[in-house]
């Protein structure tokens, strides 16, 4: 009997530690905000959106597109990430004018954006969604993602996001068959370092 005790206390034990998991992950205070993903502008107006909005929108996602997406020595490096013809040759800078801030790296091509701003203007502060580029990874064409390698979405259209997931942040070198690998470890350790 005192065996039979022992094992009920274990199988509790084993038991309590995915209901805790769970308790403590619903008790998050962030909630999904609404968004939206679109290829292009005139996608995102064939969606019933006001044209200059999603021009707007757009342009800002084309924007920082230079300053977030992954950045690659060779193109091949980036090829290996994202696929043959999806990392064009870097512009050449044009006298009297600064270069762009690719640098002469290699980037892919953006494939779509989240429109965030545009959907969540009535959120607070703390829970807005930047409108950011959007990309596809060679190893999984069908979703669109971050530029920290965040998945977001498989179809065009209106979809709800995590506001801390979809976060902005410079773009760094990466290394070949790095976007999926290096993105997520630099995304653990932004959140190892965050505490969460």
């Amino acid at each position: 009997m005192n065996k039979a005790v022992k094992r009920s206390k274990k199988a509790a034990l084993v038991l309590m530690v995915p209901a805790t998991g769970f308790f403590l992950a619903s008790c998050s205070t962030e909630e999904p905000v609404p968004s939206a993903v679109y290829k292009n502008a005139e996608e995102c107006a064939a969606f019933y959106n006001p044209p200059e909005s999603c021009k707007a929108e757009f342009a800002k996602a084309e924007a920082l597109h230079q300053q977030v997406a992954p950045k690659y020595q060779t193109q091949a490096e980036c090829e290996a990430d994202f696929g043959a013809g999806n990392c064009p040759e870097p512009a050449a800078p044009v006298p009297g004018q600064q270069q762009a801030s690719s640098g002469g790296f290699f980037m892919p091509m953006m494939m779509g954006f989240l429109a965030g701003q545009m959907l969540n203007k009535s959120s607070s502060a703390k829970q807005s969604v930047p409108t950011q580029p959007l990309y596809k990874s060679k190893d999984d064409l069908s979703t669109f993602r971050t530029a920290t390698n965040q998945p977001v979405a498989r179809q065009t259209g209106p979809v709800s996001v995590m506001p801390s997931r979809m976060q902005v942040a410079p773009g760094k070198m990466a290394s070949r068959g790095g976007f999926g690998a290096q993105a997520q470890r630099r995304s653990d350790q932004q959140s190892a370092s965050s505490g969460g």
